[in-house]
């Protein structure tokens, strides 16, 4: 018989309520009812696109409006361009060596906050970078946005932000100073979204956009301030053309949003929610979005805790994407560069390729495990005679790690609570399309959870389970 073993919930609360979890995979919905409404496939591997040594990135900007199209990423105190063909060009040196940095352009300038200092470099000529001495401008410029033909930043603990010089990072005119008014506290981040500039405090939201005053260009969007605020600066990113990121209020309440026109959107559910509320600090989240094989994902990173979250919007559920020694997902920065998604290491100075071609990470393992819902029937006795795991199978590799790919069943009988190995399946070797990955004779127990776990580097597709059960029997 069919047994439905795989949702979208995760063990948050209690694993009376949910056991589930899913590492380091994505969950596949089908329009149409085939052989399944629902599969689990690999998330995407990782391949090195450049090296800048040691130093992790502090940010990425993709400039794709160029002739030639560059990333830009800062290291240690060095930004440098890298085109698509892996070329780099020392740009300059920022005053500091720390800490995270913000960059936005107008396809001539590029524009960058470390929250010192603001920088501009022309791009389209034989420009330097070079620190903004405007007067007027901000000792602490915290982020950069871009809109309407002004550069905006905001500043670190207080609620001031500024707008440029039309197309002009380089003059800041005091008359173009204003000031967020939608709470007591300071600002975190602005960004330009949908042609509205998006305010963002510890515990308020508020709007502003260009309605082309003599004064300050910008005005505030009556009535549509909200209650939440951000977390971080840096779990905020585009997302599904509108954007997303960690939210708090008053309350102390967090969670996970996209803003909808000047509404949030709620995107963790009350799994996730519990998990954010029981964590020690959110406050370093940092956050990016990618779009990969449909699927829109937002993967936040939480370091203190060490834990890496990824919705996906598709399915709308969560995930959970780990490195191989089951710390925190190595990607930390993201930039779309030409046709490359491209995401920094947050350990070095790496930078990769995010590509569904690969089933490892710079060839190290990745771990895909799920832990399915409960099989329990009104508390009465349930003995497995057979479990079959219904997935691709013959994705071999024609030598080496992976040549004969095998998937593990671990099994509790407690609820969840603790997990036996009962050994280890092929999943079939290249072109074994017929291989049956069954176990038999697992015993009995009131309350079934099953875990399975892939580590070769092959394509994982899990399309569901059936099984040989028979209940009341001892």
């Amino acid at each position: 018989m069919r047994v439905n073993l795989f949702g979208i919930g995760t063990e948050s609360e209690s694993r009376a309520v949910t056991a589930q979890s899913r590492i380091n995979c994505m969950i596949l919905p089908q329009n149409e009812m085939d052989r399944t409404a629902m599969a689990l496939i690999a998330r995407p591997g990782l391949s090195l696109f450049n090296s800048q040594g040691a130093n992790p990135s502090r940010g990425m900007w993709a400039v794709n409006s160029l002739n030639t199209p560059l990333l830009f990423s800062v290291h240690g105190n060095s930004l440098v361009s890298i085109d698509n063909a892996g070329t780099v060009a020392v740009i300059g040196a920022l005053t500091t060596s720390v800490g995270d940095v913000s960059m936005a352009d107008d396809g001539i300038y590029l524009m960058a906050v470390d929250g010192a200092t603001g920088y501009y470099y022309d791009m389209t000529g034989a420009g330097v970078l070079t620190a903004i001495t405007d007067g007027n401008f901000t000792a602490t410029p915290k982020t950069v946005t871009y809109q309407d033909s002004y550069f905006i930043v905001i500043s670190s603990a207080s609620r001031q932000f500024q707008l440029s010089l039309n197309n002009d990072p380089r003059t800041w005119p005091a008359i173009n100073i204003g000031f967020a008014g939608g709470g007591g506290g300071h600002l975190i981040a602005g960004r330009a979204a949908n042609n509205i500039l998006q305010l963002f405090g510890d515990t308020f939201s508020e709007f502003w956009q260009n309605s082309g005053g003599a004064d300050l260009p910008f005005s505030r969007i009556p009535g549509a301030a909200s209650e939440f605020g951000l977390v971080s600066a840096t779990s905020l990113d585009i997302f599904d053309n509108s954007l997303v990121g960690l939210f708090q209020n008053k309350q102390g309440a967090r969670d996970v949003a996209r803003m909808s026109g000047y509404s949030r959107t709620k995107l963790s559910d009350s799994d996730i929610d519990n998990l954010l509320a029981g964590y020690s600090t959110v406050a370093d989240a940092q956050a990016f979005s990618f779009m990969s094989r449909g699927h829109p994902l937002y993967a936040l990173n939480l370091p203190t805790v060490d834990v890496t979250h990824v919705y996906d919007a598709l399915p709308n559920a969560w995930a959970e994407w780990q490195a191989t020694d089951g710390t925190r997902y190595w990607g930390l920065k993201f930039a779309k560069l030409a046709n490359r998604l491209l995401t920094s290491d947050r350990r070095n100075g790496n930078i990769y390729v995010i590509d569904t071609n690969v089933f490892d990470d710079n060839g190290s393992t990745i771990p895909m495990e799920v832990t399915s819902k409960h099989l329990w029937m009104d508390d009465k006795y349930i003995t497995v005679e057979t479990i079959q795991i219904d997935m691709q199978q013959g994705v071999g590799t024609a030598a080496g790690p992976g040549a004969n790919p095998v998937i593990n069943l671990s099994v509790s009988k407690d609820g969840g609570n603790s997990f036996t190995s009962v050994g280890f399946e092929s999943i079939g070797k290249t072109g074994d399309y017929t291989k049956r990955v069954i176990w038999r004779s697992l015993g009995a127990a009131y309350d079934w959870v099953f875990r399975l776990r892939i580590t070769d580097p092959v394509n994982r597709v899990i399309t569901g389970a059936s099984a040989e059960i028979e209940v009341g029997r001892q």
